[in-house]
């Protein structure tokens, strides 16, 4: 549950950008959504209903990645997300579009709650509002679900126990965990004890790394996994990384592989997925192996 937004990623600062620049389909839950798409997972993307000239588009670019689109009863103008990079990752963001969120309450989720018939998990991120999120969680846990959370924004780290409800697994950078922690974690030690803290009893953190990779931790105080990660030969635009390694992690739980077999194959797909040139049109095919 989410939504979707057109990027405009580019060098060089907000409003004095230069080339390369990289218009293109994002948003936290739609990355996540045509992951788990392109790995054969039957994902169903919970959004609003768009307005205007590029609405009608959405239906497409969603079926193209083997969603299924699923419009809650509400409309709203399509989120524009405008990004400034510098080697590949956000310096600075503008959001245009926060409608589009906010109308998804738990009123509105309630009208729909058919919706979730069938699912075989519940995931969002930390964009959607926390009153939605903490219904998701209640539904998830009453029909015996999981619930994944994934981290979508430093600013939104209060929504990591959303209404005071833990997912079953939360997915965040360092950087963010150190923000929900309030105070900076610089070693291992440090950001496993952080992490093991965020999930429920018995759920898990996905905390990534950059260059270090990623770490997989148990809130029960089992052993941690370490992912290194798959090195790759040119500078990438990295956003949307984390979206799609959660995306694919969550579709290899599902096609019932352990947790240290899926991060492995999620990490290496993801590698995949950032080494597709920007002018490809449909760059999740990377995953489809």
């Amino acid at each position: 549950m989410g939504t979707v937004t057109l990027d405009f990623l580019h060098e060089g600062p907000l409003g004095r950008g230069h080339d390369p620049a990289t218009v293109r389909w994002g948003g936290v839950a739609n990355n996540a959504a045509c992951a788990l798409g392109a790995r054969g997972a039957r994902p169903a993307l919970l959004t609003v209903e768009y307005s205007g000239e590029l609405g009608p588009a959405v239906a497409g670019h969603l079926a193209a990645n083997a969603v299924d689109w699923l419009p809650l009863p509400a409309r709203a103008p399509l989120p524009v997300f405008h990004a400034e990079l510098v080697d590949g990752s956000v310096a600075g963001k503008r959001f245009f579009g926060e409608r589009a969120l906010g109308l998804i309450t738990p009123d509105l989720l309630g009208r729909s709650h058919g919706s979730l018939d069938g699912a075989g998990a519940v995931a969002a991120g930390t964009d959607t509002e926390a009153p939605a999120l903490a219904w998701l969680a209640d539904t998830a846990r009453e029909r015996g679900m999981p619930f994944w959370l994934l981290s979508a924004d430093p600013n939104e780290v209060s929504k990591l126990r959303p209404e005071g409800r833990r997912a079953d697994l939360v997915a965040l950078n360092q950087r963010e965990l150190s923000l929900w922690a309030g105070r900076s974690l610089d070693d291992w030690d440090d950001v496993i004890a952080a992490a093991r803290r965020l999930p429920a009893p018995g759920g898990r953190c996905l905390v990534t790394l950059g260059e270090r990779g990623s770490l997989l931790v148990r809130a029960d105080g089992a052993d941690v996994v370490h992912q290194p990660p798959v090195p790759l030969a040119d500078a990438v635009i990295t956003v949307g990384a984390g979206d799609v390694l959660f995306g694919c992690l969550l579709a290899g739980r599902l096609a019932g592989l352990g947790w240290e077999a899926a991060l492995k194959e999620a990490t290496e797909l993801t590698s995949l997925f950032l080494a597709t040139p920007d002018d490809v049109p449909d760059p999740y095919r990377a995953l489809r192996t």
